[in-house]
């Protein structure tokens, strides 16, 4: 079988260098011939298109390792909460400096508040 193959390239080989034509001619067939079997062939659109995939994935592992990891930023739950403990906290400050100003017997704040009501 090999010595068959390889009597046929000698043969296409010599015939392409004697005719321009012939050469022409078989390099024709030999892209049709190709094109049919592109287009014959069912699977033919995996081939590419797994490629890409790979390509893709490659470049998130890669795009993934060099970029920063981005802090993730609190929730508005969190936010919420935040701002209703902060404001306790002042609450809860502000009680207690006027408590401490009472028992130093300096009334803080508004006078009128400390005023007796009703008279």
């Amino acid at each position: 079988m090999t010595s068959s193959q390889q009597w046929a390239a000698l043969a296409r080989q010599w015939l392409a260098l004697s005719s321009r034509q012939a050469a022409r001619a078989m390099r024709e067939r030999e892209q049709e011939a190709a094109r049919r079997r592109r287009e014959w062939r069912p699977d033919a659109s995996w081939r590419g298109t797994r490629a890409d995939g790979d390509a893709a994935a490659e470049l998130e592992r890669v795009r993934w390792a060099t970029e920063p990891e981005t802090a993730a930023g609190p929730t508005e739950e969190e936010i919420e909460a935040a701002r209703e403990a902060l404001a306790r906290e002042v609450a809860l400050a502000r009680a207690r400096e006027r408590a401490r100003r009472e028992r130093e017997g300096r009334p803080g704040g508004d006078p009128a508040a400390h005023e007796p009501r009703g008279q």
